[in-house]
């Protein structure tokens, strides 16, 4: 765990009308008295309010804690997403406060909607409105997000080709993946009974349905429980042809990018959930290979297997 990985914990430690002992946070976040002390300095010079005595300990000051509030589900959803994608963007207390807020909204909420979260975390890419500069791609992706946060099916209107005309398709989105500079809407497409890839220059329009569905287990994460403060990390190997068009979602951070001796792209990510690159990495097909962690080297074994055995009795040109 970092130093600002650990400054979220140490704030969900103190209360504003108690002391906590150096010791007693130490022994909370499994770490050494030294390391608590260096902790609260720094988060100080960052600009955290602590209060210290010596003898007594630390604690938070009265006004540094809002006031209770009551959030709906779809409330607190929305502000796990954000909080979220906010912690990849700043560093510091921000970064802290952005990723404590998260961990105490998280905890709170109900197992379903946990797992919900943790599943729209790694479907739902988010960035900033026009930053391609193209107002139609930024309402296609909108109204995508809107669809995968509840979970509705699409009409997508595709451009025709050659001298065909609009063609329209159902869709089930399960996730939104941009390779190179495309963004591909991710879903099952009920004309085809498998999943799809959309791209979505090719989509001229989507019209969200009042038909809903549940996203596979696959795309999703089982809760264990309250989300751990903790990151994870994630090491996986690109094909040769593939390594120069691989863009990390916003939402990941890289800790390394290794280009090995015959090409391929090795690259080492941190996550809060090992399933939230689920939907990405399943985007890349057998372009890339998930080396640890071993369990989601499992989940991405049996969902590639799932795939293979919807074409086991696909008719062919010789039936």
């Amino acid at each position: 765990m970092t130093p600002s990985e650990r400054w979220p914990a140490i704030l969900l430690q103190l209360e504003p009308d108690a002391w906590t002992r150096a010791t007693d946070l130490a022994r909370a976040l499994g770490v050494s008295e030294r390391t608590v002390y260096r902790d609260v300095q720094a988060m100080v010079e960052a600009g955290v309010p602590l209060q210290g005595v010596p003898g007594k300990g630390y604690r938070l000051p009265d006004d540094y804690l809002l006031a209770p509030i009551r959030l709906t589900r779809d409330e607190a959803v929305m502000l796990v997403l954000g909080s979220a994608y906010a912690a990849r963007n700043f560093s510091g207390r921000y970064q802290a406060a952005a990723r404590a807020a998260r961990h105490k909204i998280e905890d709170v909420l109900p197992p379903d909607d946990r797992e919900r979260v943790l599943s729209l975390r790694g479907s739902v890419s988010l960035i900033p409105s026009n930053v391609f500069g193209d107002s139609t791609e930024d309402g296609l992706l909108r109204q995508a997000r809107h669809a995968l946060v509840e979970e509705r099916t699409l009409l997508a209107t595709l451009a025709g080709a050659s001298d065909n005309g609009p063609s329209t398709r159902r869709i089930d989105p399960y996730g939104l993946v941009r390779q190179g500079s495309a963004w591909h809407l991710v879903g099952y497409g009920h004309d085809r009974e498998h999943v799809v890839h959309l791209r979505l220059e090719r989509i001229r329009g989507l019209d969200m349905t009042d038909a809903t569905f549940e996203r596979p287990a696959s795309y999703g994460a089982r809760s264990q429980g309250p989300a751990a403060p903790s990151q994870r990390r994630v090491r996986v190997v690109f094909a040769d042809e593939a390594a120069a068009a691989v863009q990390v979602p916003s939402s990941v951070a890289v800790e390394s990018r290794e280009h090995l001796s015959d090409d391929r792209l090795l690259l080492t990510l941190n996550v809060d959930h090992v399933l939230e690159v689920m939907p990405w990495l399943l985007s890349w097909g057998r372009h890339a290979q998930v080396l640890e962690p071993r369990a989601l080297r499992e989940r991405m074994a049996t969902e590639a297997r799932a795939v293979a055995d919807q074409y086991e009795s696909a008719p062919t040109l010789l039936d």
